[in-house]
């Protein structure tokens, strides 16, 4: 058998049966949760609380202890048997308050867990000890015996282009691909792109390449545990002798929690070097800037920088007078809780939110068409009207005529492939023609549904890509149909209000906030500082045009002028806090706060890349609205430099940005201002755009760049603290001598901290009743995370018990001296009161002189004895 063969075993044969087979004996109609959860050192409390997402709470029917640590099984009579089941490890040291949910599956869910970690797993697997290599207290493991345990395939070669400035076909490199992401290690350098695209070697090209904790030898390169637990978010678990992995299970996180970044994979050090890259931007003269990182549930970053408004407008005598820098006394400084617009991030967290619930409910059949829905009648091809730039051959880009708007799908516009125009630039009267709508009432929707049915396809329908404002306009106009509520009124009863959001709204001006809380965006209203106009009325009069700063109003024309502010492409406004609970929620699978908002299943299927060509799946970038990373092309731009393939998100173009990676079970969200800044080279050439911030991309890839690819599994011990002898008195037993020692003991590791270890103490030819010196010997075992040094450290200590000598007990002599009779008293007074004298000064002892001599010899014979066992002893 191979050795990689070796690494997939299951857990029952490593740790237990009991770890991977519950078969508790339920009611049939009730679902089940059983928790595995270890930490080291033990001690077990059963300290768990459970409860199904909107249902009752659980009801323990076992708890035991195995080999992997506690199991506790949990019942949830008349749960559903797909029903998701959350439970809290409040005795967890570092997540107490997390509470984890996941689904069963046929009336079973089961998931371990691992005190410190966020993350819920499955089964452990046994990776083969014989397989493993210890270096500077790592475990390292080869990629050629990580095929099974991981699921991955690997081949090595040349490099194919510039790699890491290794010129091509000089660098030994290998290849690992394992799902949809690809790693390519240079084996000599121990350098590591990942996922690298042609568009990550034309720019910041510093940010493609990094380390890796690896090293080849004999012919295989290995990767330590923590390089293959950020490679491929796996978890790896050191117990004694035996080392294991886990594979992360879908876990839901109720509610978002501030955590120390380092609890959950980075490193601290390399995430601030964040700061100081956008720091240093904004010093130069750059946008605003605010970034909210989440990993495993937890924020570990919310930052803002920079300024929300440095440019104005005044008034003069009635007249606009054109933005100026303002006094840098002036200055509106950016916060985490500053809101700022989201453009077309509004598609996804608005209109893509609501089109998801509807779909979990059955309330919408994305394979109906478009035209079969009550006031879309005239989307029709007899009722398209080519005017403006949308004519055939005109300056708008339509070539021919194009037919079969009757048959567009709900789910053709989500995949923007319905064939409609892009921008139709409705508010423009010069460019759409009698295709011109503008509007300032939301609640009357018939004028904008009336221009979009007129409006021209580009492309024969399921034919082309085109992403499209249209769409998604279309899209907010039908969710107001169905639920008979305006979008935001809806999104507000349905989303932002349930999620406790207080921050995300439409039309911010209008629920109170102060200008000074949003980030302003173009300075001299849409007009491109003066190079773009509507045009003008049929009276010769302008077509109405904001000319003012813009700071709490939406940016996006069509959702301003022909939308009133509320459209289903552009207009929310949002803040960090709230938009790192957003993409949180599907991460979640659409559960947050004790809530369902939408399904599971809907959000798989609406984030499943789609290609109109099958056989090119691989390289689409769009799902169900959301944009995806391509598995094997350069891909969705903002998704390169650090996502995993697996990544989807979308990208807005006031400068937002929203990442969402299942593999890393991470969200970013980066908001910026970059709008708000002078045009350089119109009509859509701004300043501040010319940033890197602005590109958005090096501030993600500096947070992947921040996970940490190292770590520790063994800690060696480096001292053992000496024990005080002790001294009994003759005749003590032996296991009364040894409870006189010391039971316990210091350790000391290689990082410096103290374990306290029991001791087993043994005593040597111990014998009670003679005295001396005896050695005893305690023994301990390592304590837990602490491992056996290079060269091994004796897990014992030495102390000395000393028996005392034996007491001396003298005989009683009968006084017989002169002047005593039998019966008489010889201490008795005499008449002057004082004892009775005979003999001179020894005859006062009350011992004759014989007695005294024979007392010194007894005396001589005892010390040569002593002496004769001392010298015994020192032998």
């Amino acid at each position: 058998m191979k050795p990689s063969r070796l690494l997939a075993l299951a857990a029952a044969a490593a740790i237990g049966a009991s770890v991977l087979t519950v078969t508790p004996s339920f009611a049939a109609d009730a679902t089940n949760l059983t928790v595995h959860y270890y930490k080291p050192g033990g001690d077990y409390q059963h300290a768990i609380t459970t409860a199904a997402v909107g249902g009752t709470a659980g009801q323990r029917t076992d708890s035991s202890v195995d080999d992997f640590g506690s199991v506790d099984t949990f019942t949830f009579p008349g749960e559903q048997a797909d029903a998701y089941l959350g439970f809290t490890m409040t005795e967890d040291a570092a997540f107490p308050d997390d509470r984890r949910i996941v689904r069963a599956d046929g009336g079973t869910a089961e998931a371990w867990v691992v005190d410190g970690d966020a993350r819920a797993y499955e089964a452990p697997q046994l990776i083969d000890p014989s397989l493993l290599v210890k270096r500077d207290r790592k475990a390292y493991v080869a990629v050629e015996d990580l095929t099974d345990l991981v699921g991955l395939t690997f081949s090595y070669g040349k490099n194919g282009y510039l790699f890491d400035g290794a010129a091509t076909g000089t660098a030994d490199i290998l290849t690992v691909h394992r799902d949809r992401d690809y790693f390519e290690i240079d084996v000599n350098r121990d350098r590591i792109g990942s996922n690298v695209t042609g568009n990550m070697l034309n720019d910041y090209t510093d940010l493609v390449f990094d380390d890796v904790d690896g090293f080849a030898e004999g012919g295989k390169y290995y990767l330590s545990f923590g390089a293959v637990e950020k490679l491929f978010q796996v978890r790896t678990l050191v117990k004694g002798d035996s080392a294991f992995l886990l594979h992360p299970q879908f876990a839901a996180h109720d509610q978002l929690e501030t955590a120390d970044p380092e609890s959950v994979g980075f490193s601290p050090d390399k995430l601030a070097e964040l700061d100081d890259y956008i720091q240093a931007q904004v010093d130069d003269g750059g946008p605003a800037v605010a970034v909210v990182v989440t990993k495993d549930g937890k924020v570990v970053k919310n930052s803002a920088y920079g300024y929300a408004k440095k440019y104005g407008t005044t008034v003069v005598d009635g007249e606009i007078q054109p933005a100026t820098l303002l006094p840098e006394s002036e200055w509106e400084p950016a916060t985490t809780d500053t809101l700022f617009d989201l453009a077309s991030n509004s598609k996804m967290y608005a209109t893509n939110y609501a089109i998801q619930r509807l779909v979990s409910q059955g309330e919408l059949d994305l394979d109906r068409t478009l035209q079969s829905f009550p006031g879309w009648q005239n989307f029709t091809d007899a009722d398209s009207v080519y005017t403006g730039k949308w004519t055939v051959g005109g300056p708008g880009g339509i070539t021919a005529v194009r037919t079969g708007k009757e048959t567009v799908t709900i789910r053709d516009i989500l995949h923007h492939n319905g064939g409609l125009i892009p921008d139709p630039e409705y508010p423009n009267r010069a460019s759409a023609g009698d295709l011109w709508y503008q509007t300032d009432d939301a609640d009357d929707r018939t004028g904008i549904i009336d221009v979009i049915s007129k409006t021209p396809l580009m492309y024969t329908p399921r034919t082309t890509f085109a992403y499209s404002d249209v769409d998604f306009m279309i899209l907010g106009l039908l969710v107001e149909q169905i639920t008979g509520k305006r979008l935001d009124q809806y999104l507000q009863d349905e989303f932002y209000g349930p999620l406790g959001l207080e921050h995300t709204m439409y039309r911010p001006l209008d629920h109170g906030i102060d200008p000074s809380q949003i980030a302003a965006t173009e300075l001299n209203g849409n007009t491109r500082d003066g190079n773009i106009s509507f045009g003008a009325l049929p009276d010769g009069s302008p077509v109405p045009m904001r000319h003012y700063t813009l700071q709490g109003e939406v940016h996006d024309e069509k959702a301003y002028y022909s939308m009133a502010g509320v459209a289903g492409h552009a207009g929310l406004f949002s803040n960090t806090a709230d938009m790192a609970v957003l993409t949180q929620l599907m991460l979640n699978g659409g559960i947050y706060g004790d809530q369902q908002f939408f399904s599971q299943d809907v959000a798989q299927q609406f984030t499943t890349p789609f290609s109109l060509n099958p056989a090119t799946v691989d390289s689409a970038t769009i799902g169900l609205g959301w944009r995806v990373h391509s598995k094997s092309a350069s891909a969705y731009y903002y998704f390169n430099w650090g996502p995993s393939r697996s990544t989807y998100g979308h990208q807005g173009w006031t400068g937002t940005l929203t990442i969402i990676d299942p593999l890393n079970q991470m969200t970013i969200t980066i908001l910026t201002n970059m709008r708000h800044s002078p045009v350089v080279s119109p009509p859509n050439g701004f300043e501040g755009a010319q940033y890197p911030v602005a590109d958005l991309v090096p501030i993600s890839a500096h947070v992947y760049r921040a996970l940490n690819g190292e770590s520790t599994q063994y800690n060696p011990i480096a001292s053992v603290s000496p024990v005080d002898g002790v001294t009994v008195a003759n005749g003590t037993s032996e296991q009364d001598a040894i409870a006189a020692l010391s039971p316990t003991t210091s350790v000391t590791d290689a990082d410096g901290a103290t374990h306290t270890v029991g001791l087993s103490w043994a005593l040597a030819d111990y014998d009670a009743s003679t005295a001396g010196r005896y050695d005893a010997v305690g023994r301990f075992s390592l304590p837990v995370g602490v491992t056996q040094s290079d060269p091994e450290t004796e897990l014992s200590v030495t102390a000395t018990v000393t028996v005392e000598e034996a007491a001396v007990t003298l005989p009683t002599v009968p006084p017989t001296g002169p002047g005593t009779s039998p019966g008489s008293d010889p201490g008795a007074p005499d008449s002057t009161g004082g004892a009775q004298a005979s003999g001179g000064d020894l005859a006062n002892t009350g011992l004759a002189i014989g007695g005294w001599a024979a007392l010194a010899l007894l005396a001589a014979a005892l010390g040569a004895a002593i002496l004769v066992r001392r010298r015994r002893a020192s032998h």
